[in-house]
């Protein structure tokens, strides 16, 4: 079954939103619930361990849209998450939240209808979620491509650090494989990675802070944005956000 959140203090605003959803192509009422929240402060108390995915309105009182997603990632990693707003534009501390989608509520109503079906379609992604297996010391470990933070060249293979809220996780420990980085790069093709450095693959979703010459991970890491890999890398992370927002 899955759970999906409406956050937003505006009665007609969420009740338009309910309808939307119940409209998309995505939506299965025997296999998907949706609760109505009208205050994060309500919804972090009642179900953010339980949320599939959750449309947040960015403009609340006395919690707002971003507060509320910040204390749901303390918990809740895995949720995908969707901001809706009538003025509020995408920033770049939206990063940290890692949001799939943003809705504008004054957008053409076509729009939003497909923006909620691909919400909908990514939440029945990652619950079946690619995997990749990294074989560690003659053992293979099947992880789930959203775990991996970064992969970085190592002298007979690779290294692959993975998010805190992997099962493999271990603080201050990393998986070195005997794939190559190319090897791994071909087989993740097509899943939100990018290669700022020529010794890096990073996760896209788990960036969250971008700058001219290096990026921050979401473990704290900081890896350079070479010169040669800067222009493709740009445009990969330009093209993932612009299809990620609908731009």
């Amino acid at each position: 079954m899955y759970s999906i959140a409406i956050v937003d203090d505006t009665q007609t605003d969420m009740l338009t939103l309910k309808a939307f959803i119940e409209e998309s192509p995505e939506f299965d009422k025997s296999t998907m619930t949706i609760s109505t929240f009208n205050s994060g402060l309500n919804y972090l108390e009642e179900m953010k361990n339980n949320t599939d995915v959750v449309f947040i309105d960015m403009q609340m009182e006395l919690m707002n849209g971003f507060e509320t997603a910040l204390e749901l990632r303390k918990i809740n990693t895995s949720a995908v998450l969707c901001f809706c707003s009538a003025v509020v534009s995408p920033q770049s501390e939206h990063f940290e939240v890692q949001p799939y989608r943003y809705i504008l509520k004054n957008s053409d109503r076509d729009k939003i209808r497909q923006t909620v079906s691909e919400v909908l379609a990514e939440m029945k992604r990652c619950h079946q979620q690619k995997t990749v297996e990294i074989v560690t010391e003659g053992v293979s470990s099947r992880v789930l491509v959203n775990e991996i933070l970064y992969i970085e060249k190592a002298k007979h293979g690779s290294r692959v650090v993975l998010s805190a809220t992997s099962k493999l996780y271990k603080e201050g420990e990393s998986l070195v494989c005997r794939q190559k980085l190319s090897e791994l790069a071909e087989e993740l093709a097509g899943e939100g990675f990018s290669s700022p450095h020529k010794s890096y693959l990073v996760n896209v979703r788990r960036i969250i802070k971008v700058a001219n010459d290096e990026i921050l991970m979401e473990n704290e890491s900081r890896i350079s944005v070479t010169r040669s890999c800067r222009e493709n890398f740009q445009h990969e992370i330009s093209k993932f956000f612009s299809k990620k927002y609908g731009r």
